[in-house]
């Protein structure tokens, strides 16, 4: 299994899984000009598309995907808030299991300011190789084991979002609730069997709220021996 990164920041996400055979993308928030060009021009090589909520920067795409015959699959609560009619796309559960050729998806709940975030657990049936991805939660509650690789949100640091003159006191508590700070990241992972991770991808940070060099080395520090990945806009 390969897990690559378009996209990770507000201004768009987009995040490809493959085996060689099926090719799922996680998210579309680019236009769709812009996502045909980060794929290659290899749109139809696409098995599925799955949306984790509506905001633009992680859904923008998504009904030029559909009319492009990509399956797109959501949860209703997604579908329902999409500034697009959704009417064809696959509507999802957390808990539910979705099968891709070899791979299968397990939806599960996420925390942000959206009626009905998902996040995804994935295995290669073949390999047995696992993916956790999770993007814009402000926590998680899933504990996962058998992991091989992470694809986690890691949005801003504490201390950076409080000295901030430029962030008004109103979005600062919105940032709080709605995305993953790093030392409630680093407590989630220290909870999972991270035995077989081989690599922690940083998802989505912050450009006014992140010190990505910093926050790389101490990874490594915490994490020994896992490959840590800060994906980059």
């Amino acid at each position: 299994m390969t897990f690559a990164s378009l996209a990770s920041s507000s201004k768009g996400n987009a995040y490809v899984v493959s085996d060689g055979d099926t090719t799922l993308l996680l998210e579309c928030g680019l236009t769709f000009k812009e996502l045909q060009k980060r794929l290659g021009y290899h749109v139809a090589d696409i098995t599925a598309c799955l949306v984790s909520h509506e905001h633009q920067d992680h859904a923008k795409a998504a009904s030029q995907m559909l009319k492009h015959g990509v399956p797109m699959y959501m949860s209703y609560g997604t579908a329902a808030s999409h500034k697009d009619p959704m009417d064809g796309a696959c509507i999802i559960k957390a808990g539910e299991t979705l099968r891709f050729g070899a791979l299968t998806v397990v939806p599960f709940r996420t925390f942000h300011n959206t009626e009905e975030p998902l996040g995804f657990l994935i295995e290669d049936s073949r390999t047995k190789e696992r993916l956790l991805f999770a993007v814009d939660t402000a926590n998680l509650n899933v504990i996962a084991d058998r992991l091989t690789y992470i694809a986690v949100e890691c949005n801003y640091e504490e201390a950076l979002l409080e000295m901030s003159d430029r962030t008004t006191g109103f979005l600062k508590e919105r940032i709080r609730h709605s995305h993953f700070e790093i030392d409630r990241v680093i407590r989630w992972l220290h909870k999972q069997d991270l035995s077989g991770v081989l690599a922690i991808y940083l998802l989505h940070l912050s450009a006014a709220h992140s010190r990505a060099a910093a926050w790389e080395a101490r990874f490594r520090r915490e994490f020994p021996g896992i490959n840590i990945v800060i994906c980059k806009e």
